[in-house]
């Protein structure tokens, strides 16, 4: 009896024993895999930390993929070319450029050719005109109620991207020079002074430079450039959609039209010259006249030096 109770109290401190020495164990694991994950997650941490620290300097992942801003102003130069035919030549210039100072525009130059007077060529005008862009739409249009628009192109430049590389270079470069500015007035020796001095002025040079570029940027996309050319005519192209017969009925017109002016031109171009036309058919005349007068004396002096002889006898005698 007392044999088999001892052996039951070596089983039970036997079985004991294996369970705390399992529980042992799992404590153990345990402890290993949280000291295991712990390094891992602070190598994560000094990762995602080196990151957040070079992204000051460059860019970073997020930033990397970030979504472009829509909201960007966009930096647009217009430039529109325009033909324009007139009856009235001297009251569209004027009604033009009451056009331009309506619109907040200005003339930047012009070009007038041909004379009202003459009589075979009619007055043509080329003008540049720079009109605020938010108004452009709404010049064109009063141009096309002042003369006959025969031809309009309108073309558009994007240079946001340009603009933006302008204007991040000059930021730059304006902390560049207050930072040189600063180290020159703590400059100690005379070849820090010289080398500061001789980047200061690069510095300048090149900010003078992008701000002349960014100010010539800012013109053209703030006043947009008109090429107008016009043309005084006596008679306006119609510019409307015509049909087939319309348009064979204009052509005919037109034909007529054009042939009519052609003789009428001609006479009075003939006219205008008759005393330069005078006085080239007289000189015309005259070398006739001389011409003719040496050609008769000619034939004279061959038949006065022909020989005179005796008759000859007649024949049977």
């Amino acid at each position: 009896m007392k044999q088999r109770m001892l052996l039951v109290v070596l089983c039970g401190i036997l079985l004991f024993s294996m369970l705390t020495g399992c529980s042992a164990v799992g404590m153990a694991d345990k402890s290993n895999s949280t000291a295991a994950y712990t390094p891992m997650a602070q190598g994560e941490n000094e990762l995602v930390q080196q990151d957040t620290d070079t992204g000051e300097a460059g860019f970073s992942a997020s930033s990397a993929m970030a979504p472009a801003n829509l909201s960007v102003d966009r930096k647009i130069i217009w430039t529109v070319d325009m033909e324009v035919e007139t009856l009235t030549f001297d009251a569209f210039l004027s009604s033009l450029e009451e056009a331009v100072q309506t619109f907040g525009g200005y003339m930047e130059g012009s070009s007038i050719s041909g004379d009202s007077i003459q009589y075979t060529s009619n007055r043509y005008g080329t003008l540049t005109i720079r009109i605020p862009s938010g108004k452009l739409d709404d010049f064109l249009s009063q141009v096309g109620q002042i003369g006959t628009v025969t031809y309009t192109n309108k073309s558009s430049e994007d240079v946001t991207l340009d603009y933006v590389d302008i204007e991040s270079r000059i930021a730059t470069l304006k902390v560049e020079q207050e930072r040189l500015l600063a180290l020159l007035e703590s400059a100690q020796d005379l070849e820090s002074v010289i080398q500061l001095e001789s980047r200061l002025s690069e510095v300048r040079y090149q900010l003078e430079s992008y701000t002349s570029t960014q100010n010539r940027y800012d013109s053209l996309i703030d006043y947009s450039t008109v090429s107008l050319s016009v043309r005084e005519v006596q008679r306006v192209t119609a510019v409307h959609d015509q049909s087939v017969g319309q348009r064979i009925a204009a052509g005919w017109s037109e034909t007529i039209y054009q042939l009519k002016n052609g003789v009428v031109d001609f006479f009075v171009w003939f006219v205008v010259n008759l005393p330069y036309l005078l006085i080239w058919a007289l000189f015309a005349g005259l070398i006739l006249w001389f011409c003719l007068r040496y050609t008769k004396k000619r034939r004279s002096q061959k038949t006065d030096s022909r020989p005179t002889g005796p008759n000859p006898p007649a024949p049977g005698k």
